[in-house]
């Protein structure tokens, strides 16, 4: 799996890319026995910082990763968090959907745009 050479270094420590755009990563992180996934903003920028467009899209992407995620074969229900400071960075958790499971979320995700990357 390739990453993206645009991917902060701070998307690097949480694991490989699932998904991404020309503003948003999705890439996997540790989260015990949970399936964890963090959206990360490619600039560095918080939350307050982000275009009303990127905001807007931050929203629409998270809102349509959790039906994603919910619909899919033994899903629990997502548990939406936040990564605390200065980079946005919105993590979502669920019990019941295994790794092998992300190329499905990855190729949903991209008929709203962007690469499956999983």
């Amino acid at each position: 799996m390739t990453e993206s050479a645009q991917t902060p270094d701070s998307t690097l420590a949480h694991g490989p890319v699932v998904w991404e755009d020309e503003v948003w990563i999705l890439a996997r992180h540790d989260a015990g026995d949970l399936l964890g996934l963090t959206l990360h903003h490619r600039e560095d920028e918080g939350l307050g910082q982000l275009s009303d467009e990127h905001a807007s899209q931050l929203g629409r992407i998270g809102n349509r990763l959790i039906r994603i995620i919910e619909h899919l074969p033994e899903a629990g229900r997502v548990t939406l968090g936040r990564v605390p400071g200065a980079h946005v960075q919105l993590t979502f958790e669920v019990a019941g959907v295994s790794v092998d499971q992300l190329h499905d979320v990855a190729v949903k995700l991209a008929n709203w745009g962007g690469d499956a990357r999983a």
